[in-house]
């Protein structure tokens, strides 16, 4: 009888001795973390820095450009070391057209980090307060993550102040509305919790691993200075409220109605590699018929730090484009010219149907994007049967064959024969 209790007695000894073990490092490095607080902390973004004394803490921003320019505000994502620095690589590029306004959201960058309540409504209150108390006029809101959402709502609700939207890969504006399971409220607030929790998402290897998740860099390598930075900021009194909350889901909130019955002129700039052919975009939304999409193709979420000139690009010349058709359609201008042709493929808004019965679905225009971005950056070479000679196939379709199975059909670009290939893109 005693052999046989003392395996289970050995297996809970060594249990016991590993959640000690778990317990004592957690408390390490909680402990290291407070030594660690507060890291020194600068902006460097271009620009002069102001401070907002808002309602519910003082706000930390700059800004960049002509005063007389047309303003635009950059939110950046709330996440976990999130601040304006985000847009560092576009600020300046932008700040040549535009008065830009580049602000730290309250509890992150160099903004306050009070503790209290934080929730989507405060976030939305401090876009329209910072629109109509800082700004002072119609202006331009480039978003990314989940600051699309809160974006979207503002421009719902108070149209005047909001002139046109950028919105940079808005996953949680047309990805499913709510996550399958997330930590209570109560449970992330617990001391406990959070004494332990937050110091061990803000290690640097920890840090590390989100930026690999979230950017793919031409490089293929994380400038160390990044990662400093997000340790930086990520290391300051009071850093791991607005983060909390965020995981806790209170800063999620569903703007897919506003979205679909949007009014102002819209650009989302989507990264192909964060699509992945559209898999984790919802059927159900459909797009405003005065919104784009362009799709940058080797990009992952964080479009604009890793192909900051290719978004600049893109926006530049969709403001140019709507110039352009506002001047023609101005009285007395004939419509005689072609619009500026875009570089990157766009799915203009404005070619679909207003009615919803008739318009795509976001998904499936990001697919039908996905794929002819593919065909025209990916060289397929066939056997051409009158160069008797492999070619790259140009104007290439998908199609099925007779047996059913999926195929590539094209012209041949040396002689334009016509070829056909099996498989797909």
């Amino acid at each position: 009888m005693r052999k046989i209790l003392q395996r289970p007695l050995k297996i809970l000894e060594l249990l016991g001795l590993s959640a000690l073990c778990t317990l004592v490092a957690a408390t390490i490095i909680a402990l290291l973390h407070s030594l660690n607080t507060p890291q020194p902390l600068e902006s460097i973004l271009p620009g002069e820095s102001h401070i907002y004394r808002w309602k519910q803490g003082h706000i930390f921003y700059k800004t960049l450009g002509d005063e007389k320019a047309p303003p635009l505000v950059l939110l950046h994502a709330p996440a976990i070391g999130a601040s304006a620095y985000e847009m560092r690589k576009v600020m300046g590029a932008l700040a040549q057209k535009y008065h830009v306004y580049a602000p730290d959201l309250l509890g992150f960058g160099l903004s306050d980090r009070p503790n209290r309540n934080y929730s989507a409504e405060m976030y939305i209150d401090f876009c329209h307060d910072f629109l109509a108390e800082v700004v002072q006029g119609p202006a331009t809101i480039l978003a990314s993550g989940l600051s699309c959402n809160y974006a979207v709502i503002v421009a719902k609700r108070f149209p005047d102040p909001c002139e046109q939207l950028i919105l940079i890969s808005p996953l949680a504006l047309f990805g499913d509305e709510q996550p399958r399971w997330r930590p209570p409220t109560v449970l992330i607030k617990l001391p406990g919790v959070s004494f332990f929790l937050y110091p061990l998402i803000t290690l640097r290897l920890a840090l590390r691993l989100a930026m690999r998740l979230k950017r793919t860099p031409p490089q293929g390598q994380f400038p160390g200075a990044d990662v400093d930075y997000l340790y930086a900021t990520t290391h300051q009194f009071g850093a791991e409220h607005a983060p909390l909350a965020l995981l806790a889901g209170n800063l999620s909130v569903n703007a897919s109605q506003e979205f679909d019955s949007l009014q102002q002129p819209t650009l989302i700039i989507w990264g192909a590699r964060a699509l992945h052919n559209a898999w984790s975009l919802s059927s159900q939304h459909y797009m405003p018929k005065q919104a784009e999409i362009a799709l940058i193709q080797d990009a992952g979420v964080t479009v604009q730090e890793d192909f900051p000139g290719k978004v600049v690009e893109n926006i530049r010349e969709w403001t140019e484009a709507r110039k352009a058709k506002a001047t023609k359609t101005m009285p007395g201008n004939a419509d005689t010219t072609d619009t500026p042709s875009r570089k990157t493929t766009l799915a203009i808004g404005e070619n679909v149907a207003a009615e919803k019965s008739n318009a795509p679905a976001v998904a499936q225009q990001i697919d039908t994007l996905y794929k002819q971005t593919a065909m025209e950056t990916t060289k397929i070479e066939s056997y051409c049967a009158r160069c008797k000679k492999k070619t790259i196939m140009q104007n290439v379709q998908e199609v099925t064959a007779k047996n059913g199975q999926p195929a590539l059909r094209g012209t041949c670009s040396v002689c334009g024969a016509g070829q056909y290939r099996a498989g797909r893109l």
